[in-house]
């Protein structure tokens, strides 16, 4: 059971670490913190939650792994490398997509309580 409890205590610190040490994450949680607040101000139903809650852990999810990718990427390369800018290009595009879809998600959720 020790190795179970280990492994959260793990997850925890990576979490803690990420949301203290990287501003894009923490720029995300203000806005996925700023998405609940609405959520409660427009009372949004269960689905509603769902979408919206997925939405933030999607893009809280692809921020995460898009800091670990340019963090290996600069640790492996350590001058620069045409290809290592694609590959962080490439996890930026990620985080891009994911995050209009999100977008679109608030919009489909917010855009008819407004009106």
């Amino acid at each position: 059971m020790n190795w179970f409890k280990g492994r959260f205590k793990y997850a925890f610190q990576g979490l803690f670490y990420a949301f203290t040490c990287d501003r894009s994450i923490r720029l995300q949680g203000i806005f996925g913190l700023i998405v609940i607040l609405f959520g409660f101000i427009f009372h949004c139903s269960i689905e509603e939650w769902m979408m919206l809650i997925s939405a933030i852990g999607f893009v809280w999810f692809s921020e995460i792994m898009n800091s670990c990718i340019e963090r290996c990427v600069d640790y492996i390369s350590l001058e620069h490398n045409e290809q290592a800018k694609h590959i962080k290009d490439m996890a930026a595009g990620a985080v891009f997509i994911i995050s209009v879809l999100a977008a679109c998600i608030g919009l489909y959720v917010f855009i008819p309580k407004l009106f």
